[in-house]
Formats: C-alpha cells, structure tokens, sequence
C-alpha cells in the first residue's frame, strides 16, 4: 500500500489516479524537492522487493553500496536531475544481498500538478535485459546505449573521433551514422570557448567525468544547449567517452521563427494611472491594458526573486491566472530567473511550450494553456530581483530578436512596482 507516512490529503487527485497507479508494475512515487520529502503511491512499494530496492532513492548511501560501479555515476546524474524538477531516464544493475544482478529503470518527470515535485516510477527491467542477453550474449555497447531514453554519444578517447550514437542523438544532430563517425568532439563542440573544453578535459583526466551545459552543433550548423554527462570507460582494450545529453528544447537553435516585433504601447495609455495603484495585482492588471487592442498577450505574472531562500515569488493577472493566488511560491531552482543567470540571457523566450523540458512550464504554464511567453529580467543593487513575463495562449507570439513587450513603460513600471511594495512591508 502507498507510504503510510505520507500525508493522505495533501494531494486529493491520488484518489483518482489510484487504480491506474496500482496497475503499474513498478513503484510509483513523487519527491517534494522543497521539503525534501518522498511519497510512495502504490502498493508495489510496500512489497518486499519494493521494500529493499525503494531505498535507494531514499538514503544516498543505499545507491554506493548496492548500484553496481559503472552504474552508480548515472544514476547519480539522473537522480540529481529529479531533484533539479527535470525529465530523465537511466537503467541501472543492483547487486541483491545473494548476489545475484537485478536490472531496473528510472524514469522521472517535473509533476504537472504540482510545482514543488517530480513524479516518476523505478521498475525492475530483469526479465526484459536477461532475454537481450540471453539472445544476443553479452549487450553491446550499441545495444546499451539504445536503452537509453535520452542522447547518447559513445567517443574515442585517443582521437576524440565518434565511435557509435543512439537514435536520439542521431535525431537530435541530424546526422546519419556514416557522416557521425567522421566527426570529432571538436566538430560538435566548437561553438564553445576554449577555456569550458579545457575544463571538461581537466575533469575528465581527475575524477573520470564531468557534468555540465555545453553548446552541441547539428548538421545545420545550429547549436543546441544540452545538460551534458561525460564519463570515461574500457570496453576491450578501448578508452571512450560516454556523453549524455539533456537537451534545453528552448535553445536558441529550437526557438520559434520571429514572427513579428512585439507590442508597443498603446495610444491611449497613459503613466499616470500607474501612479494610481495601490497593490501589486492591480499594477499588473494596469500594465495588461497597456497592450494594444489586437495584442497576443493574454496574461502578464511577475516573479519576485529570492536566491538565498531558493524561492521565486508569484503574482499573475488576466484570464489564465485569474484563480490563482498572489505571491504564490515556486522553488528558484528550474526557474525562468535560474536559466537568465546561469546562461547570461538579456531575456528568456519561449515559442512553443508543448516542447519544453523545463519543470517552470510543465508546473506553472502549460496547465493554464500559456503556450509562448517573452520574460523580461530586471535587475537592482541586489541582483536579479525581478522577472515580468508577457504570457500568450497562442505559439510564437514573441520576436526573441525584438525588444521587449512593452518596454516604453519598464521604468515606470518598476518604480510603482516598489512603491506598491514597500506599502506592503
């Protein structure tokens, strides 16, 4: 049965789904990644085998002792991407108390539902991988890496040149197998700076491997930001590079077609109402009739920043956010706010949702229907400290070569923005 130290009404649509979670054959959980809390949603954790295998993402110390070696730094990535609210997927082998090497698979995914949490299932994939073996022998490495739901790249190590890809790395680069061999990992990589490639290479020469973003060029010539995993390995007599990759569906090179400039002011605005609001909530709704009458924009929310607490605060406006509160809080980490800073964006685009990776739009936009937004950063001596996101339930309704929406106003914007707040304090 579910985790008895869960709290049963803390997530009333469990009700709902607990018939299809019990037909699932694997357990089914959700990790609160604020509180740092796990709850298990199906009977299949309370079994025995889920009883033993559902510690390892519980304990950090379970995985390093069960996990065979080769497997644990995966799985470590993966289960480090759960904790950051972002989809993944790895296989991984446990070693039982007999000895005997079971096979499992770990898939997780940002909870739509809840903007706190990521929900995923771990299921024993024993049978599945003994019957490749038992048909096959020993999986080759071609064969392991098509198990892989994400990108993979298998490299040499001596001349960096590909050694094989699984289909989606080959979907992902546009390349077909015989053109891929013929590349080098500086082919892919060089639109990165000289000094990030010497950093993965000093990582790779001291722990064996190394995680981070980098900038991965397809056939087209266009660069894709990816989370990246490289690990070293032997396999008969060669040393190669295991690469990984996460794939950021709002990279420059996957952003809309710019369709058109965006929104001025409307004529007939004027600044002095803005003077007039007493609360946050009304400025926004202010600034929303602000845009011209055949305007896109159907919404406008405003994050509050707050790093050192790992929170942004939320306010929204206009029909999608009507029901919702104001200052209703998201955790920092996978915000809009945390990829403007880490990527140094001047502003954050985004033309279609349905295509995004990122745990902010699964939680936040795509179940108001907001399928394209245009965030505008502001900054005081504090740093980041607001973001103003113009929200349209229509694709591509954003230039990301434009100025932003509006930003005739921005100035005005900001100063009644911290009038209304100091009110507040």
């Amino acid at each position: 049965m579910p985790d008895s130290t869960s709290k049963p009404n803390s997530h009333p649509e469990e009700k709902i789904l607990a018939n299809y979670f019990e037909e699932l054959p694997g357990i089914v959980w959700r990790i609160d990644v604020v509180s740092n809390e796990i709850t298990f949603l199906n009977k299949h954790a309370a079994s025995p085998e889920g009883e033993r295998i559902r510690a390892v993402l519980q304990n950090p110390q379970i995985p390093q002792e069960v996990i065979v070696p080769e497997d644990r730094e995966q799985f470590r990535y993966s289960h480090q991407l759960i904790r950051s609210r972002r989809r993944t997927a790895c296989s991984f082998r446990v070693r039982t108390e007999t000895g005997r090497i079971k096979w499992y698979k770990l898939m997780g995914m940002p909870d739509p539902a809840h903007p706190r949490c990521s929900l995923g299932i771990l299921l024993n994939i024993s049978n599945h991988a003994e019957t490749i073996m038992k048909a096959t022998g020993s999986p080759q490495l071609s064969d392991k890496i098509d198990m892989v739901d994400q990108p993979v790249l298998l490299v040499r190590f001596i001349d960096r040149t590909v050694h094989l890809a699984n289909q989606k790395a080959r979907q992902l680069l546009s390349y077909d197998d015989n053109t891929l061999s013929q590349l080098t990992l500086q082919d892919l990589l060089r639109d990165n700076p000289d000094t990030d490639l010497y950093q993965v290479y000093e990582g790779l020469i001291f722990s064996d491997h190394w995680n981070g973003d980098l900038l991965v060029t397809d056939a087209l010539g266009r660069s894709h930001l990816c989370a990246a995993r490289i690990q070293a390995i032997s396999r008969q007599e060669d040393n190669l590079l295991w690469i990984t990759l996460s794939h950021h569906n709002n990279c420059t090179a996957c952003k809309g077609v710019p369709v058109r400039g965006n929104e001025t002011v409307a004529p007939r605005f004027s600044g002095a109402s803005m003077r007039r609001c007493a609360s946050v909530k009304t400025l926004l709704k202010t600034l929303l009739r602000a845009l011209p009458e055949k305007s896109p924009t159907n919404a406008l929310l405003l994050s509050r920043i707050f790093i050192d607490e790992n929170i942004v605060s939320v306010t929204g406006v206009g029909t999608p956010f009507d029901k919702d509160p104001e200052d209703f809080a998201h955790p920092y980490e996978g915000s809009i706010a945390e990829s403007i800073l880490r990527f140094n964006q001047p502003n954050h685009v985004v033309a279609e949702t349905s295509k995004s990776i990122k745990a902010i739009d699964w939680a936040l936009f795509i179940p108001r229907g907001i399928r394209s937004y245009f965030a505008q950063p502001f900054y005081t001596d504090k740093g980041l400290t607001y973001v103003l996101i113009f929200c349209s339930t229509e694709p591509d309704s954003y230039d990301p070569d434009s100025e932003a929406p509006l930003k005739g106003v921005h100035q005005e914007f900001i100063a009644n923005l911290e009038r209304c707040l100091a009110k507040k304090r």
